[in-house]
């Protein structure tokens, strides 16, 4: 019996080892086979031992019907190469074979739907930037390739829909944004829209007529206040929540003094001005005199910390539609007033990333 056993063992083993040996000489002879013929498309020892470290074994028949191109070795050597998307890398680089190479691998990274987009430095550049949105790709595009802005701009230009030109498109403000409800020159609110939770400011915070704010607001601008009293800093509200009516009056007063052209420069058109959502206020001073004060540059530093941001800021005319006012703050909450200040970016910019684009 125990000889039997043996017997039955030694056989298990023979056909085992007999098994490895297939196994192994199969493989070996696949490694074979792909080294072969991948020197017969060109390609050197080195670059064959190269290829088949990088490429996946699944990968080796593309491979060979990708043919001899230095190109695949440039793709490969690349510090931003991911195995994973090495099919990516081969099926783009076939339509814009002659792009750079590090574009291509940038553009495939991003994991972006962008195959049936030309490979270039500019759309590599851009798909890097934070605030990019896949959908506004193709104005990104002709804007970039249209004017000399750097690639922050284009994103910023085209988030903010200033493109298309100011005032081109009537949409109505989503108002359930609540805080960062948008109100622009393309964002309108209706004649009769009046926010139900409106409190005067008075005493120390207000030295204007239009002292009113949305509830929320006025606590965060008192607090504001105050903080800024504690540091030697006076401020004050001078206008804050107007109705449409008053924008009206206002607007029509700019035209017959200078023109349509100019006052679309510094104001909003009746519907279309932040003042009527009781969010906003100028303060102190409404004069460019109020740049650099004291009170001016204590704003711009700390304003954020109350949930306020500096609403038209300086060299971002072209996507907010308005000349620089260092008076005009408007109130977002504390974690968009936070990201806004930090990436210096404007509340259209904001909005198209983080609200519109959800």
């Amino acid at each position: 019996m125990k000889k039997k056993v043996l017997i039955i063992g030694i056989i298990l083993i023979v056909i085992s080892l007999f098994s490895f040996f297939l196994f192994f000489n199969n493989n070996k002879s696949d490694d074979k086979s792909i080294n072969d013929l991948l020197k017969e498309k060109g390609y050197s020892d080195s670059e064959v031992s190269f290829i088949l470290d990088k490429v996946s074994k699944e990968d080796y028949d593309y491979v060979l019907e990708f043919g001899y191109d230095k190109s695949l070795i440039n793709i490969l050597s690349s510090s931003e190469y991911d195995e994973n998307k090495f099919t990516d890398y081969i099926k783009y680089y076939m339509k814009n074979k002659d792009s750079n190479i590090n574009d291509i691998i940038t553009i495939i990274n991003s994991d972006y739907d962008l195959d049936n987009y030309p490979a270039s430095s500019l759309l590599a550049s851009l798909v890097k930037e934070k605030y990019y949105i896949n959908g506004n790709v193709a104005r990104y595009l002709d804007y970039g390739n249209n004017h000399d802005v750097d690639f922050k701009k284009v994103i910023g230009i085209v988030n903010s829909k200033a493109d298309l030109g100011f005032y081109s498109e009537s949409l109505d403000s989503n108002l359930g944004a609540n805080n960062l409800v948008l109100v622009n020159k393309f964002y309108h609110l209706k004649d009769d829209y009046m926010p139900s939770d409106l409190v005067s400011l008075g005493g120390q915070y207000n030295r204007g007529a239009n002292s009113r704010m949305r509830k929320e607001a006025a606590d965060a601008f008192m607090k504001m206040v105050d903080a800024a009293k504690l540091d030697n800093i006076i401020l004050y509200n001078a206008s804050a929540f107007r109705s449409y009516d008053y924008q009206v009056n206002l607007y029509n007063r700019y035209i017959k003094r200078d023109g349509k052209a100019a006052a679309d420069k510094y104001s909003a058109r009746p519907g279309y001005s932040e003042h009527q959502t009781g969010l906003c206020s100028d303060l102190n001073i409404i004069d460019d005199s109020f740049d650099g004060t004291d009170e001016a540059n204590w704003l711009k530093d700390n304003a954020y910390k109350y949930g306020f941001i500096l609403r038209f800021p300086k060299g971002k005319e072209d996507i907010t539609g308005y000349k620089y006012e260092p008076w005009h703050y408007r109130y977002v909450g504390l974690d968009a007033a936070k990201i806004i200040y930090e990436d210096d970016i404007t509340l259209e910019e904001y909005y198209a990333y983080y609200i519109e684009k959800l």
